[in-house]
């Protein structure tokens, strides 16, 4: 009965269901906006911070469901998880199924700020997932916390374990991560690797199964980074988005103005300031974006949001990413 009564209000207006679901004891912050289609059945506390956003045709049970600020699940995704805990800028793309396949006392989904999972990713949280910031869970990998079909009975190994994957990590595509495996911060899977065992901090892995191929150091590059190499290097990044923005935002070339080491006074109206280790000490103007890159922290302040989010976009091609606000 409470699935058919849910799906009915999936068919109403936003502000319609949003009474209602308030009404049910939900929490929920202002800008959020839950798609048409978006089925949502959380039994005992269910928040939702500001500007989350639930893409239409999504399903997602849960006994307890925290979703941070502006963090977003793409259409046609699928959780079934009983805690899930999504932390803020986060993203769930297209057709990515989150479910415990053998529930347990111990299922619980946690995913830390900025991370991304792509589409058509699996993860099965018998056991507890944590995802830590910024990691991203490329398309079509599998992360499980069970290892089980055929018969114990019979001499065959079953397996439980948690799965935790550090801050940065990157499972590149087609990755699978086995029962129990921590994945340290930094380290990157490569394709179609199989990970059955815990891999350490900063290196670079490959192979059926997985091993180490790189460390940190012959992946980083070696070079002084200091003011000029960021100015250089924003610089060539503005230049290709000033290059690029018309197919990508469909709007003509915007003022983006690029502050390093130094005090900013905001005075140009319809404006996108890139500030690094920059203090604002006067706003002079109603519409304009920053992108702080130290702080590692965006904010629109009235202007298009086209605009923002397209450079915002972009800059996340290069590994640059921001937590909304000021």
């Amino acid at each position: 009965m409470r699935i058919i009564f849910l799906l009915f209000i999936s068919l109403l207006p936003f502000p319609i269901r949003r009474y209602i679901y308030i009404m049910m004891g939900y929490k929920i912050s202002s800008n959020c906006h839950f798609g048409l289609f978006s089925i949502i059945d959380v039994k005992k506390s269910a928040n939702f911070a500001e500007g989350s956003y639930i893409g239409p045709f999504t399903y997602i049970k849960a006994d307890e469901f925290y979703m941070g600020k502006y963090s977003k699940i793409s259409p046609f995704s699928f959780i079934i998880v009983p805690k899930v805990n999504i932390g803020n800028d986060t993203k769930i793309s297209n057709f990515v199924i989150i479910r415990s396949g053998h529930l347990t006392k111990s299922s619980q989904l946690f995913l830390g700020d900025l991370v991304h999972i792509f589409p058509f990713v699996m993860i099965d949280t018998s056991r507890k997932v944590s995802i830590d910031e910024e990691a991203g869970i490329g398309p079509h990998c599998n992360i499980f916390t069970h290892s089980s079909y055929k018969s114990i009975l019979q001499g065959y190994p079953v397996t439980y374990g948690d799965v935790s994957i550090g801050k940065r990590v990157e499972l590149t595509y087609n990755v699978f991560v086995a029962p129990g495996v921590t994945i340290g911060d930094d380290a990157i899977c490569a394709y179609g690797s199989y990970v059955n065992k815990d891999i350490p901090e900063g290196v670079m892995a490959a192979g059926l199964p997985a091993v180490i191929k790189r460390n940190k150091e012959q992946i980083i590059h070696n070079i002084k980074i200091d003011d000029n190499y960021i100015k250089i290097t924003l610089e060539k990044i503005i230049n290709e988005y000033r290059e690029n923005i018309i197919l990508i935002t469909n709007r003509n070339p915007i003022s983006i103005h690029l502050c390093i080491s130094q005090d900013v006074i905001l005075d140009k109206n319809n404006s996108i300031y890139v500030l690094y280790n920059s203090k604002i000490i006067k706003r002079q103007i109603i519409k304009y974006a920053v992108f702080d890159v130290s702080q590692r922290r965006c904010y629109n302040h009235n202007l298009n949001q086209i605009d923002f989010d397209g450079f915002r976009k972009y800059l996340s091609r290069y590994g640059i990413r921001f937590i909304t606000g000021k």
